[in-house]
């Protein structure tokens, strides 16, 4: 310790212990805690650039929302249908990008459509008997929603048959360039039942697996970007069934680079400069202190030679 002391030139009175006067002051003591102070603040920016590397958020950019709903085709209202089967088709509003078209039978999301080249969507759903309301919304690629049509009512006399649950994360699905993933829950998780999904995944290709139930995700590769429809139909060994459709929104941060941005925190960064900010300050200070001394001790010694 008294080593140290000497090297740094440490000085303070030999009885009361108190700091002599700044003539006095260890410089060779201020320059050995600013360079730490450097070294800790330069390795305070290192570990924030990795904070935020680490911690990056995506983010969806908004998009034109439409004005106007979809228009339903078919059904009509009052339609009076055999079958437990209904196909929702009609016309989508007009905007760029694309949007996908959600349908709802009595207020639950029942399946999506994207939009196909003439603008238009269909979306196949399963109704139980009696009288039930059907709307449309528009969904964009960002999640926003645009206005709902008008409920129409029609009319099943056909019960359906026991249904398997089928839940999406989602209701429609973004393409990471052509690979997309479905992801969502198959039956009653908890009855750990034996299911069989098949998957159309609307480009002509189709894929079949036998699941357990509960959570499950489906991987698939499209050849190009544009929109598809995904039908998922789930069975099991008691013919329990139930299908449902998904959209896949057929655009990605290739296609549309206005969707999606990535962006990472700004907060780290900003107390990085700041200390920056303040080490320059100190780092001045002790430069025109040091200049002072040294300019009273020449004075000093000019004055003694004169005298």
């Amino acid at each position: 310790m008294r080593n140290l002391h000497e090297s740094l030139q440490l000085q303070h009175h030999r009885h009361t212990g108190k700091l002599l006067h700044h003539k006095h002051t260890s410089y060779r003591a201020l320059a050995v805690v600013l360079v730490l102070a450097g070294v800790f603040i330069a390795a305070l920016n290192v570990a924030s650039r990795a904070a935020a590397d680490t911690f990056g958020i995506s983010a969806m950019v908004g998009v034109s929302v439409p004005s106007d709903p979809p228009i339903i085709s078919s059904p009509v209202t009052g339609a009076s249908m055999s079958g437990p089967s209904v196909l929702v088709t009609g016309s989508c509003p007009l905007v760029t990008p694309q949007v996908v078209v959600s349908v709802s039978v009595d207020g639950t999301q029942s399946g999506t459509s994207s939009c196909d080249t003439n603008n238009d969507f269909s979306v196949p759903i399963t109704v139980g008997a009696g009288t039930h309301q059907i709307a449309v919304r528009s969904l964009t690629i960002a999640g926003q929603k645009g206005p709902s049509s008008a409920p129409l009512g029609i009319t099943t006399t056909a019960s359906v048959a026991s249904a398997i649950a089928i839940s999406s994360d989602s209701p429609f699905v973004y393409a990471d360039g052509n690979d997309i993933t479905w992801s969502g829950t198959v039956g009653v998780s908890d009855q750990n039942t034996e299911e069989y999904v098949h998957v159309d995944w609307g480009d002509n290709s189709q894929s079949n697996y036998s699941v357990k139930a509960g959570r499950q995700s489906f991987s698939h590769n499209y050849e190009s970007s544009t929109p598809h429809n995904i039908l998922v139909a789930v069975s099991d060994v008691s013919n329990a069934s139930s299908s449902e459709q998904f959209a896949e929104a057929g655009y990605s941060a290739a296609s549309f680079p206005a969707a999606v941005t990535t962006t990472t925190p700004l907060a780290n960064t900003r107390v990085v400069a700041g200390l920056y900010g303040l080490y320059l300050s100190v780092l001045c200070v002790m430069i025109l202190i040091w200049a002072e001394a040294k300019h009273s001790t020449r004075e000093y010694a000019r004055q003694h030679a004169t005298a």
